[in-house]
């Protein structure tokens, strides 16, 4: 049903590449990719035969989706001057409860020079201060390396939010200021969640009795 694809060639780092991944001859497979080392290989398109595959980031390390079409699976991306020269990519597929690829493939990168340290996804920091009590401020600092559409939610431990704050920022290192009320965040933990164009990052944070 599946076919490995042969070696990869190693990819110039700043260069664009195609990784041949395998044959598929099953549609509407669910397909989850982890990438050992992201700051060596940006995945940012996927391709099954002619189709362009819509996926969801996890995190920087994750990506998952529901494979749509036949044929060859290639993965698109950047190799990046990470501090590494190899990337290995776990593949997994699935359907009807049933594992039908379980498989790896690694990626080299070459360069000319000494690799330099590269970070391609966005980054959210735990708050200070940390507890917090409410009416008093607390912040947390996050890093964005492209200009985009965000979205900081805080929410309880079992994913319902309590408050959104979307908003277009430019690339660069921003400071997102909350001030929780008496009336809604009683002494507990809370989770805070950065969506970004990258992907999905979460930190826990404390309000003090």
């Amino acid at each position: 049903m599946f076919e490995h694809a042969t070696a990869q060639q190693p990819i110039q780092v700043g260069q664009r590449g195609i990784v041949d991944a395998m044959i598929v001859n099953q549609d509407s497979m669910q397909y989850a990719i982890k990438v050992s080392n992201p700051t060596v290989f940006y995945i940012d398109t996927i391709s099954i035969g002619r189709n362009s595959q819509t996926f969801t980031r996890i995190g920087t390390d994750s990506i998952e989706w529901i494979g749509n079409g036949s044929g060859m699976m290639r993965l698109h991306g950047i190799a990046l001057a990470g501090s590494d020269s190899s990337s290995v990519i776990q593949l997994q597929g699935f359907k009807n409860d049933s594992t039908y690829i379980d498989t790896s493939l690694t990626i080299r990168i070459s360069s000319n020079q000494s690799p330099l340290p590269y970070v391609r996804f966005s980054t959210l920091s735990a708050n200070i201060p940390n507890p917090v009590m409410c009416g008093e401020a607390t912040e947390w600092t996050y890093t964005l390396d492209k200009q985009g559409m965000i979205t900081m939610s805080i929410i309880t431990l079992d994913g319902r939010i309590l408050e959104d704050f979307s908003l277009i920022q430019h690339a660069g290192r921003h400071v997102f200021r909350f001030i929780p009320n008496a009336y809604t965040y009683h002494p507990g933990v809370y989770g805070m969640r950065l969506i970004t164009e990258q992907g999905i990052f979460h930190t826990l944070w404390n309000v003090s009795p």
